[in-house]
């Protein structure tokens, strides 16, 4: 195969969306280009680290007596992440962060009383964009799994950064991905 640098690809931009808190009825996305619904809110800004996706695979060695040779290895446990940092403070960033707390609009802003989070399962969509090209990532079933530490500092802003796991639906899929790329429309 000859090399295309067309085909290389740099997600530069994008956004990352979430469901409320215990919102059960929502339509999720089946393609890379149309507009989110009304149950999706933007957690605003995006440190510039961007969007790091992990996926762990554990396998499981068979071995068989004659030799004690290695004769299979066997698909083991599976897990999908997502890590990122919301630069933003805003509501639907404090909801996530303090997920399960009585979250209060007053006349001066906010009142929070912090409870220790519980299960907190939302739909999350995460949005690449290069140029004209687009990636969507729909998680039907992700929570916020790891809380990064919060620093108040002079030298820089205050960030929420989270761990999403990624669980499966009843298709027992745990991502839908959508491109927009029209250099992707034919078979090679």
């Amino acid at each position: 195969m000859a090399v295309d640098v067309s085909l290389l690809r740099a997600y530069t931009n994008g956004s990352v969306s979430v469901t409320a808190y215990g919102d059960a009825s929502i339509t999720l996305p089946t393609n890379a280009s149309a507009a989110l619904s009304a149950d999706f809110a933007e957690v605003g800004a995006v440190t510039d680290a961007g969007i790091t996706e992990s996926t762990s695979q554990e396998w499981n060695d068979i071995y068989i007596w004659q030799a004690n040779l290695l004769a299979r290895r066997v698909p083991g446990k599976y897990g999908k992440t997502f890590k990122f940092a919301a630069a933003e403070t805003n509501l639907t960033v404090l909801g996530i962060q303090f997920t399960g707390s009585t979250i209060t609009q007053t006349a001066e802003g906010v009142t929070i009383e912090e409870k220790v989070p519980g299960t907190d399962t939302r739909s999350w969509v995460l949005h690449g964009i290069d140029g004209t090209r687009a990636q969507r990532i729909v998680i039907p079933s992700g929570e916020v799994t790891e809380r990064g530490d919060v620093v108040w500092a002079a030298e820089n802003i205050t960030v929420y950064e989270w761990t999403l796991t990624a669980y499966p639906d009843s298709n027992l899929v745990v991502a839908y991905r959508y491109y927009l790329d029209a250099s992707l429309d034919t078979a090679s």
